[in-house]
């Protein structure tokens, strides 16, 4: 199944919401196409104003400020967004329960790195934001916790039956994974995106951290 990309989902979600009106909709949808063209730190308030049709006083007077632009961006793409795309992810990968523990790595890996390759630029986005602004990561936190919880759990529960994963507790499974998929995305795509990378054979090196550490 291939990777959706959240931002192409991001205007019909924001036109469907009514509690905005349709020049906040509007706002919306021109900032979040400049943020992932130019940065969000390169898009100034007046290209906003002008790729939304409308002028810098009309969008202050909802908004405020670019920074409660992004905010109010990123609340439909934690509730809504992320939830769909973790819940086909999960479709996805309850066909790996009876994998071996090398496959189903290698299934999730090379999935979830092809779904940061996908959404690079909902990444770069977003990510200042969450690191800094404490609400939204925990809002943030709370919803892929849980979904990605739900993702993981029949498959690890499965394959311990089967006594082809360590026996350890799920959560520190489940910490363990996402530490090692987490550092890569960062890496790739926020701190070092101008190095020259092999995503297979990145790609081969985190299933085999991953396998070493979890093989019964």
């Amino acid at each position: 199944m291939a990777n959706k990309k959240i931002l192409d989902k991001f205007p019909e979600i924001v036109q469907a919401n009514p509690e905005l009106t349709q020049k906040q909709k509007d706002v919306l949808i021109a900032s979040i196409r400049l943020f992932a063209e130019q940065g969000y730190a390169n898009t100034s308030t007046h290209q906003i104003a002008v790729a939304a049709h409308q002028s810098e006083g009309t969008m202050f007077k909802h908004f405020k400020s670019k920074a409660n632009i992004l905010r109010v961006a990123l609340d439909p793409v934690i509730k809504q967004l992320i939830p769909d795309v973790e819940a086909e992810f999960k479709q996805e990968s309850l066909r790996h329960t009876s994998a071996s523990l090398h496959e189903f790595l290698d299934f999730f890996v090379r999935n979830r790195m092809a779904f940061a390759a996908e959404n690079q630029d909902a990444i770069k986005v977003f990510f200042s934001e969450l690191l800094y602004n404490e609400d939204l990561r925990q809002k943030f936190i709370e919803t892929a916790r849980n979904e990605l919880i739900a993702t993981f759990h029949d498959n690890i529960v499965e394959m311990q039956r089967r006594h082809v994963m360590i026996d350890w507790p799920f959560n520190e499974i489940f910490r363990y994974i996402i530490a090692v998929i987490v550092g890569y995305v960062v890496d790739r795509y926020v701190l070092f995106p101008e190095r020259e990378w092999d995503d297979d054979v990145e790609a081969k090196y985190l299933i085999a951290e991953l396998e070493k550490v979890l093989q019964p």
